[in-house]
């Protein structure tokens, strides 16, 4: 294989490796009291810091082969019948999977 056409091929496959691993974090948007009282009325025991740690595990994780989706563009129950599959194929345990369930859902359109 000559040198040109080998130096091309490694750089498309290294280009859509970073494609799949990049991703955009969501807009930072503080989150605020109101949101931690709409989550605990959905997920009781639902903190800021729980919020928070659900937001980092959304933008850490469903953005690696997607771009990532903004929560409030989407109701509850379509976050609801979204993530648990797609923490399926990703691996994603159980724990962080409530989390993230628990920042989209709370960050849900109405």
């Amino acid at each position: 294989m000559n040198k040109a056409l080998y130096f091309s091929a490694i750089t498309l496959t290294t280009l859509l490796f970073m494609a799949c691993g990049a991703s955009k974090p969501v807009a930072s948007v503080a989150m605020t009291d109101a949101d931690v009282s709409r989550a605990a009325n959905k997920f009781p025991g639902a903190t800021l810091a729980s919020l928070n740690e659900g937001k980092m595990h959304f933008e850490e994780n469903c953005g690696k082969c997607h771009g990532l989706k903004k929560p409030g563009n989407y109701t509850e129950a379509e976050w609801r019948n979204e993530v648990p599959p797609m923490a399926g194929k990703a691996n994603i345990d159980k724990k962080k999977e409530d989390l993230i369930l628990q920042y989209v859902v709370t960050m849900a359109k109405p």
